[in-house]
């Protein structure tokens, strides 16, 4: 019996931070895939082979540990039906061995869980509240979910926390004709540090923090009613607002949400009239630039292609794919 999974990653649009008090976040999967593949071992020894992104191999017995924090969060003890060969590539995660901050965690995740689930005899479609739960405490107890959701689910989805912490997850689309190209700053980042800081800053200054938090929702809500309009301008002065209010973020927790990275790339882009905002917490990783116009878009890569690397990134719709029995 081979089992094989695949999740995509994903890009935040709207609604960073502000989702983690409530807010509304729109996040948009994206076809850079995590691969998972378990099948009866061949021997007397589990086996599973790591690719994040230089290859790893781990041996040891039935109900020991693997040593992948990720891959033990998932199996329970006495689960496995026998001696196991299991593999995770997120290779497709890293650019030139860095990690872009694009959800490989949630992806590996999202694969890895259905793909045993399925492997052990146990539910068939893993949730998404159990795998919220699962992610979080591989990090830490922090994280809104919404990467989570965006494995799962695919395609571009509207994301909030009820009162209750509960996940709601609605589809939505991008307003015809809004194109957009995704920019890696050269810098990773640690995202738990920036919630972190966003955390003790809500803390420490609650008024200050509902007033500003306030204002990214308002924001995300605009850009959210925008995109279910089919209102192209209004989406995209939508993301410009709420770039501009990220980096003031930045400055109220005293941590640099929008690198000098990022400012140079939106200076760039405004060079050719066109909307950039990172994606994420910030720090690092990526940022998306976004217009109507596709010459104006091209222009903008030839710009910057000496000093950034642009992804070769689309929409992904399928959300989590698995394939194979139990009894094959």
């Amino acid at each position: 019996m081979t089992i094989t999974a695949t999740a995509p990653g994903k890009l935040v649009l709207l609604g960073e931070y502000a989702v983690l008090c409530g807010a509304s976040a729109l996040v948009m999967a994206i076809d850079r895939l995590c691969r998972v593949e378990i099948m009866l071992s061949d021997d007397d020894l589990c086996h599973l082979a790591v690719r994040a992104p230089e290859p790893d191999e781990l041996s040891f017995a039935v109900g020991a540990p693997s040593g992948a924090p990720l891959v033990d969060l998932v199996i329970a003890p006495d689960s496995a039906p026998g001696p196991w060969r299991g593999s995770v590539d997120t290779a497709a995660f890293f650019e030139q061995g860095q990690k872009l901050g694009i959800g490989s965690s949630a992806a590996a995740l999202t694969a890895w869980d259905a793909a045993w689930s399925r492997f052990a005899g146990l539910a068939a479609t893993p949730s998404l509240r159990r795998l919220i739960e699962l992610h979080r405490n591989f990090q830490g107890g922090k994280g809104s979910g919404l990467d989570i959701a965006a494995s799962l689910t695919g395609g571009v989805i509207c994301y909030a926390l009820d009162d209750g912490g509960e996940p709601n997850v609605s589809n939505a689309a991008l307003p015809d004709g809004v194109q957009f190209r995704v920019i890696y700053s050269g810098k990773s980042a640690a995202t738990s540090g920036l919630v972190t800081a966003f955390d003790a800053w809500r803390d420490a200054r609650p008024k200050e923090a509902d007033a500003i938090i306030s204002h990214l929702a308002d924001w995300a809500t605009r850009g959210h009613e925008a995109a279910r309009d089919n209102d192209a301008p209004g989406f995209l002065a939508a993301v410009k607002a709420y770039g501009h209010a990220l980096d003031a973020l930045g400055g109220r927790i005293g941590a640099e949400i929008v690198t000098t990275e990022h400012k140079k790339i939106t200076g760039h882009s405004e060079r050719f009239d066109l909307v950039y905002k990172i994606s994420g917490a910030g720090g690092g990783d990526v940022g998306i630039v976004w217009s109507q116009d596709p010459d104006a878009l091209a222009a903008f890569e030839q710009a910057v292609a000496a000093d950034y690397k642009v992804l070769d990134l689309d929409i992904y719709e399928s959300g989590l794919v698995i394939e194979g029995h139990a009894s094959d």
